[in-house]
């Protein structure tokens, strides 16, 4: 990842922290101890951004970030910053939940 790269995902993270009254998880991204970006009590973001005009979702993807999640007794959100807006990705049991409440 580029320099320009990284503060955009770094802002990216802070910005959902501060809006969703989250953390920032350490080291997310380096492959060590993976796990989602950003943390809060209800939800678990992994946050991906791209300057292109499309990005390439995988299920694999969805299910590592979900399994992250569910680990740690949350919900998954995947975000993907693209255009200069968050697009949020969530299950339909996920959704469903959020409109029971």
């Amino acid at each position: 990842m580029t320099n320009r790269g990284l503060k955009r995902s770094q802002r990216q993270e802070k910005g959902l922290a501060s809006k969703y009254d989250g953390k920032v998880s350490p080291g997310s991204g380096n492959g060590w101890i993976h796990k989602n970006d950003v943390r809060n009590d209800t939800f678990s973001f992994e946050a991906k951004t791209t300057e292109k005009r499309q990005y390439t979702l995988k299920l694999d993807d969805l299910k590592l970030a979900e399994q992250h999640a569910l680990l740690s007794g949350r919900e998954m959100v995947f975000v993907i910053e693209m255009g200069g807006r968050n697009w949020m990705v969530l299950s339909q049991e996920t959704f469903d939940t959020i409109l029971e409440t």
